[in-house]
């Protein structure tokens, strides 16, 4: 199974893990590359669910 990582405030996928970033609210320690926030996990059948919504 791939975990797959957003950023809630500018949207990107790219982020950087960490050990000393890893809290009870961010138990991967990764911290996105471009505005540094937490990174959430995205579930990939929500994703797919989404777009099935939207192509109609």
């Amino acid at each position: 199974m791939k975990i797959t990582f957003k950023c809630p405030h500018c949207n990107g996928s790219q982020f950087r893990t960490s050990h000393f970033d890893v809290t009870r609210a961010n138990p991967h320690g990764a911290k996105c590359i471009f505005c540094k926030s937490v990174v959430v996990q995205v579930n990939a059948t929500r994703i797919a669910t989404q777009g099935a919504i939207r192509a109609l």
